[in-house]
């Protein structure tokens, strides 16, 4: 009986980690936002703080999340025209915060 109640405990701590980064991530993919070396640089670091937050998860599983966080930061860096920059932009931000779910739900294992 107590496995089962750690499991919905994980379950529920689950559950408000995501509302929590969507309630955050909200408002920020509804405001434009300038696409920019700054960006690029403050998204290489949310990148980079994720990647130690799983580099201290043994048997971390976020593995594909952060390949394609990496990758289309690569994209983005490499891409001139706005309207394509904007629309990585959006991938680029979704893709953190799955990434940074998955990283938080990895530091709730038991």
């Amino acid at each position: 009986m107590g496995r089962m109640t750690r499991h919905k405990e994980s379950t529920m701590k689950l559950k408000s980690l995501v509302l929590a980064i969507l309630l955050l991530a909200a408002p920020a993919l509804a405001q434009p936002t300038v696409v920019d070396r700054n960006y690029e640089a403050e998204k290489a670091a949310e990148i980079s703080t994720a990647k130690l937050q799983l580099a201290t998860q043994p048997g971390s599983t976020a593995v594909q999340e952060l390949n394609e966080a990496e990758n289309t930061l690569r994209h983005l860096k490499e891409t001139k025209a706005t309207d394509q920059r904007r629309k990585l932009a959006a991938e680029l931000e979704m893709a953190i915060s799955r990434l940074k779910i998955a990283a938080g739900a990895g530091a709730m294992r038991p």
